[in-house]
C-alpha cells in the first residue's frame, strides 16, 4: 500500500523557507539568523532522508 507523499512536499517547502532565512540573514548581516537557518536546513534534510529510507524499507514508495 502506497502512502501519501505530502510529508515530503512539506519538508521541501520548509527547506526552501530556510534558504530564504539564510539569505535574509546574509542581507542583514545577522550571524544568528544565518546559523539558525543553517541548522534547521540541515535538520530538515536529515528528517527527509530518514523518512525516505523508512518509506523505501517498508515498500511505501
Amino acid at each position: 500500500m502506497k502512502k501519501s507523499k505530502t510529508r515530503f512536499l512539506l519538508l521541501a517547502i520548509f527547506a526552501i523557507l530556510m534558504l530564504i532565512v539564510i539569505s535574509a540573514g546574509i542581507a542583514e548581516e545577522s550571524l544568528l539568523l544565518i546559523l539558525i537557518g543553517l541548522i534547521l536546513f540541515i535538520a530538515t534534510f536529515g528528517v527527509g532522508f530518514t523518512q525516505k529510507k523508512k518509506y523505501r524499507e517498508n515498500g511505501w514508495l
